[in-house]
């Protein structure tokens, strides 16, 4: 029995129970009657949840993964196992009806504990312990392609390190080449090479993203910088695996696309075609951020949904012009099928990213419901989805795609749920209407579908944004509603026709109507990123407060029934909240000190410099809720600097910054605070018990830093 209906019916039949006890009095009448009429709308919202058990049991894994990687440490293997029986007595007392929805969810959250818990313990990937000088590195060419500016990205699956013990070879890196050492090189080639090597990188503020979480979870042990030219020896055989072969497809539809299209036109349509955003002009990257257009450019649930969903109504449309296949057939079921595998290929040829992945799976679950009969968009289509993905991977909940994605999609089945009866009011009786009014009719419910698709797109996404980049665009709902029919109509469209024309050598004019597309979302983007006040800085937000208006707006999506608008409002409340109440360090350190910055007397951060740890200091002012470039913070006053050493006061304490090359004072014990980005060891003096030291080794062990006083 589904537990919202019971509990309903018994606090129904219980409060009538009461009101019914002879109790005397005006007042005690009244009172009765507002309880009963409480209690009665308290149990219509309860039978309103019948049957959505399901739509809720992701929530709860959701929650269990989160409350295990917010550990500080990795707990016992114990207590994982603990966990695990507690969830088979849950599971065995729900099958022999003891128990109900409480213990459903109850044993999911237990079970994303677990299983958070299980996929660390099984990715076995080796760190480098440490950096190391110019060292000898043999292995195979796992990826290769470009990155920034003149350099390439390679991926080399390492065989041996020369001058590091193999206890400490990392089993992948990822390293910065120059495209002149390559040479000829490709993926599977196994290869020579010298190099400096590193850890993973940390994340560059306490508490901030962790770039060498995301690495570890994909085998990346090291990173590093190529150093020579990339040798071939003849130890080792080449490896050529079916991923190879999938590269060199994708690189050749890349070569088509800029055979045919200007420079500036092909990096984008490169960019949503196969996921390959490197060749994308810098200032278009720019201008698609600050407009709230660059969701365009992750290829994910928008791209993988135009892609499978025209393919299904193309097919379904060709097929329907045979009567006696459309009588004799279940046409819609083969055109599912045909739409299931161009998703497939598109998930190929895009690089295979985990956005892709999980939009694939999305879409998959959706199709075989249509398979099966069933209702193709649904939240319990979402939530097994859902579910599934984060069985394959469950660090994919931290990460910014899932959460977007996720979110966004609950919001727009939850939202069309609502418009529904609406639009069907409005188009019933339209074939009976005049021409004129059929038509205004059409393009009310057009304009009212992609503004609210829009707008609910962005309430739900807004959060997640925030919290992750610490920015998000003002003027994206005009942006969206400008460029949106442009990408769905023309550029997606156009952008199938194209690779599906190339084996025959006619991808020329659909790729011309796709840059006819895509120049005027740049010329859209450019033009809304240049209005006043474009892109707001959020700030570092309270990761509780943060998670409590991300589980309101899951409530709001999920819960049916007028209790879903509390929701919306505890969400925007515990958001503000959340970035009011952020931390603001006043002091800051680089994982390598080579650079930091502190709260001078007006407020604000000011870095030592400009041009050191920039990438550090440049998210440090995003947390801050700073809007200014870096180059305008460093000149803030505040530091005194000389011989790559600088001074300063913070909150009525003396600061003393050491770069590489400064010379520490013989005696330290007249500055509060020291951080030196050399070993001080005793040659500073040994600090007092009101003194702090910061040194190399203090970083090299904690990674960043942050000093609250």
């Amino acid at each position: 029995m589904d537990w919202f209906a019971a509990h309903a019916g018994r606090t129904h039949s219980t409060r009538k129970g009461e009101g019914s006890s002879g109790l005397d009095g005006s007042d005690e009448t009244t009172g009765a009657v507002g309880q009963d009429r409480a209690d009665r709308w308290l149990a219509m919202q309860l039978r309103l949840q019948r049957g959505r058990t399901i739509v809720w049991a992701p929530v709860s894994l959701v929650c269990g993964l989160m409350a295990y990687f917010a550990l500080p440490v990795d707990p016992p293997i114990a207590v994982s196992v603990v966990m695990m029986l507690v969830v088979c007595g849950l599971v065995l007392a729900v099958l022999l009806g003891r128990s109900g929805v409480i213990a459903v969810l109850v044993s999911f959250g237990l079970a994303g504990f677990v299983l958070g818990h299980l996929g660390t313990v099984s990715t076995d990937t080796k760190v480098l312990p440490g950096s190391t000088g110019k060292v000898t590195v043999s292995g195979w060419i796992d990826e290769v392609g470009p990155a920034t500016g003149k350099r390439l990205r390679m991926v080399v699956a390492i065989d041996a390190i020369k001058e590091v013990k193999p206890q400490h070879w990392p089993g992948r890196a990822r390293l910065s080449v120059s495209a002149d050492h390559v040479g000829a090189h490709a993926r599977g080639d196994y290869v020579r090479f010298q190099a400096w090597l590193y850890p993973p990188l940390t994340p560059a503020i306490p508490g901030g993203w962790n770039y060498g979480r995301v690495g570890w979870f994909a085998g990346i042990g090291a990173g590093g910088r190529v150093a020579s030219a990339l040798e071939r020896p003849e130890t080792k055989p080449d490896l050529r695996r079916w991923s190879d072969k999938l590269a060199e497809l994708r690189a050749g539809i890349a070569d088509r696309i800029r055979a045919h299209l200007p420079e500036r036109e092909a990096g984008f349509a490169v960019a949503l075609i196969t996921g390959e955003r490197s060749g994308l002009d810098k200032d278009m990257r720019e201008a698609l951020q600050l407009s709230g257009l660059a969701h365009i450019l992750a290829i994910s649930g928008l791209h993988m949904s135009l892609v499978a969903g025209g393919v299904f109504w193309l097919v379904r449309a060709l097929l329907a012009l045979w009567p006696l296949l459309v009588l004799n057939y279940p046409v819609k079921k083969f055109a599912a099928m045909a739409a299931l595998a161009a998703a497939g290929f598109y998930l190929l040829i895009s690089g295979q990213a985990i956005a892709t992945q999980r939009a694939f799976i999305m879409l998959s679950v959706m199709f075989v419901a249509v398979l099966l009969g069933r209702s193709a968009i649904s939240m319990r289509n979402l939530a097994v989805a859902a579910i599934i993905v984060l069985l394959i991977a469950p660090q994919a909940v931290l990460t910014p795609s899932f959460q977007m994605s996720f979110l966004a999609v609950m919001g727009l089945i939850a939202g069309y749920e609502l418009m529904g009866g609406w639009q069907g009011k409005l188009r019933a009786g339209l074939s009976a209407r005049p021409l004129y009014q059929r038509a205004v009719i059409y393009i009310v419910v057009l304009v009212v579908g992609l503004s609210s698709t829009t707008i609910i797109a962005s309430a739900f996404t807004t959060l997640p944004a925030a919290y992750h980049f610490n920015r998000f665009a003002a003027w994206a709902l005009p942006a969206n509603l400008l460029a949106m029919p442009v990408v769905t109509f023309l550029v997606m469209p156009a952008a199938v026709a194209s690779v599906c024309a190339m084996p025959f050598g006619l991808d020329y004019l659909p790729l011309q109507a796709m840059a006819w597309g895509l120049e005027t979302v740049q010329s859209i983007a450019v033009m809304v990123s240049s209005w006043p006040g474009a892109t707001k800085i959020a700030g570092a937000m309270v990761p509780q407060m943060a998670f409590l208006s991300g589980m309101a707006l899951c409530f709001l999506a999920l819960w049916r029934g007028s209790l879903r608008w509390a929701g919306g409002g505890l969400a925007v409340m515990a958001g503000f909240a959340a970035i009011a109440l952020g931390p603001r360090p006043d002091i800051l350190i680089e994982r390598s000190a080579a650079t930091m910055a502190a709260r001078m007397h007006e407020g604000d951060l000011v870095p030592v410099y400009a041009r050191r740890g920039r990438f550090a200091a440049e998210r440090w002012l995003l947390a801050d809720g700073d809007d200014a470039d870096l180059a305008q913070a460093a000149k803030r006053t505040g530091w005194t600097c000389a011989e790559d050493s600088c001074r300063g006061h913070v909150k009525g304490r003396s600061v003393l910054w050491l770069g590489r090359k400064a010379k520490p004072p013989q005696d330290c014990r007249t500055v509060d605070i020291v951080v030196s980005a050399n070993p001080l060891r005793r040659t500073c003096g040994y600090p007092t018990s009101q003194q702090l030291h910061i040194d190399r080794f203090d970083v090299w062990r904690n990674g960043a830093h942050a000093i609250h006083m």
